[in-house]
């Protein structure tokens, strides 16, 4: 049978190794990760009356209730340029995203708990299990909005192809932070905590259900910038600077926080026992 040691040696002291065997592991576990993520999916739909319906739930609920706020006039919202129930929904979907990549690590990592510290697996076939529920997710949502689009029958432009890239973009983002919360939060449950508590102050920083100032702090959340971006593309916007620099930015961490996790792996482990 085989055995896999995790050392505390520092593994950068051999840098090509270290690049070689994250390869390695993250090619090797693409069997793993889709069949966790088969199984995850089933284990948890099981059991909800509702079943998938709860990947729309969250999203559909908030731009209902935004839309019967501005309605009602108990919120003052700013001219937006789609239909303001779209506006929130649009939101609402990019934002989903981003939050099922910064949670869905330390989620799927944290119910894999023994296989991780007692199975030879790679962790990798966790963490794309988290990427591919993401993605699901996400491609409902979109699949639903664009639905909403036909049905309000808004005219969009070429730059419409904008939205989903953005989607996916702050899908990178969220895992690129919750990679990097990963193996903290492993050790504390604090830590989960913290990226709720994060989440929620972060979502009133970026123009989710309400336009935010075009300048100011505002433009140094990479979050809204990307999710300002997407949205425009819909009303005829197209890719320029600020979303090229802060997408590749976000692939940028994206690779930086899953080398860390590698790096911070064995010292997990360790812990964990």
């Amino acid at each position: 049978m085989n055995e896999t040691v995790y050392s505390a040696a520092p593994e950068l002291r051999h840098p090509r190794r270290f690049v070689a065997e994250a390869v390695s592991d993250l090619r090797r576990s693409r069997s793993a990760a889709w069949a966790l993520f088969v199984a995850n999916l089933r284990a948890q739909h099981r059991r909800a009356w509702l079943g998938y319906l709860w990947l729309l739930i969250p999203a559909l609920a908030t731009a209902g209730v935004c839309a019967l706020m501005q309605s009602r006039r108990i919120v003052a919202v700013g001219e937006t340029q789609l239909p303001y129930p779209l506006f929130v929904l649009s939101g609402m979907v990019l934002w989903q995203g981003f939050l099922d990549g910064l949670n869905g690590p330390l989620e799927q990592l944290g119910r894999a708990r023994q296989v991780i510290t007692r199975s030879a697996a790679p962790h990798e076939a966790v963490i794309g299990a988290a990427i591919l529920q993401a993605l699901l997710g996400s491609a409902i949502r979109l699949l639903v909005f664009a639905a909403a689009l036909a049905f309000s029958r808004v005219p969009l432009s070429a730059g419409a192809i904008l939205f989903p890239l953005g989607l996916l973009a702050l899908l990178a983002l969220g895992l690129a932070a919750g990679l990097l919360a990963a193996p903290l939060g492993l050790l504390y449950d604090d830590v989960g905590r913290g990226l709720f508590l994060g989440a929620a102050l972060l979502f009133f920083l970026t123009p989710v259900a309400y336009p935010l100032p075009a300048d100011g702090l505002f433009r140094l959340n990479p979050a809204a910038v990307l999710l300002g971006e997407a949205r425009g593309g819909l009303t005829g916007g197209g890719i320029d600077g600020p979303f090229i620099l802060v997408a590749g930015a976000a692939l940028a961490a994206l690779l930086v926080a899953w080398l860390f996790y590698r790096l911070a792996r064995p010292h997990v482990i360790a812990r964990l026992g």
